[in-house]
């Protein structure tokens, strides 16, 4: 008993560390840097990065301890945030950048504390992907299917799930015992099911006088 509830308990923690490194690894990646992440997602407007990025593009940067010549960053300036190329300058006392379309150099010197990240991926066309949380139609499908996802997860038969456990950790439950069916319940913390009571049989004759 105790091998079969500690396999179970098991493969339960394993579901665990599965989903807790699903999303660490969510976080470490791919989290905006507004809880704390390392990406920004930048929707690309102007002309001053054309022949690169044209207006309507996203890109994700990703924080990098340095950023050198030549690195397309992102930097935060006047509440909002540019995107351009690094020509010059360090990250102490400032940047040097320039769009690849503009004809001279940035007024605004950033450091690394003002940098959000050099640019990582790159998808043409597609910054009105960052409208859609704010859409009542996206809002309600994504609810409707973690819904749809939880119910079907918590529909599976729980003692078809548990005795397929039991199966695969190999137990043999003998024959005269509490069956499969018993064990699992107990697993599972749920009363065994009845046995079926076997005819009493009346030893008494019926005597008419």
């Amino acid at each position: 008993m105790n091998r079969i509830r500690a396999y179970v308990l098991s493969r339960k923690t394993l579901g665990n560390v599965v989903v807790l490194a699903v999303l660490g690894l969510w976080y470490l990646t791919f989290a905006p840097t507004t809880i704390g992440g390392p990406a920004a997602f930048i929707n690309v407007q102007g002309h001053s990065m054309d022949g690169t990025y044209l207006t309507g593009d996203l890109v994700i940067t990703k924080e990098q301890d340095s950023y050198a010549k030549g690195d397309i960053v992102a930097f935060k300036v006047d509440g909002g945030q540019v995107i351009h190329r690094i020509i010059g300058g360090d990250g102490e006392k400032g940047y040097t950048l320039q769009g690849d379309n503009n004809p001279h150099p940035d007024p605004w010197h950033p450091t690394d504390e003002d940098v959000v990240g050099k640019a990582w991926i790159h998808l043409p066309q597609k910054a009105h992907l960052l409208e859609l949380p704010a859409d009542p139609k996206f809002a309600g499908i994504s609810a409707g299917f973690v819904t749809l996802v939880v119910l079907l997860w918590d529909g599976r038969p729980r003692r078809k799930r548990a005795e397929a456990d039991v199966a695969e950790a190999g137990v043999v439950v003998p024959s005269g015992s509490d069956d499969v069916h018993n064990l699992v319940g107990q697993l599972l913390g749920d009363e065994p099911l009845p046995r079926q009571r076997e005819a009493e049989h009346d030893t008494r004759s019926d005597t008419h006088v």
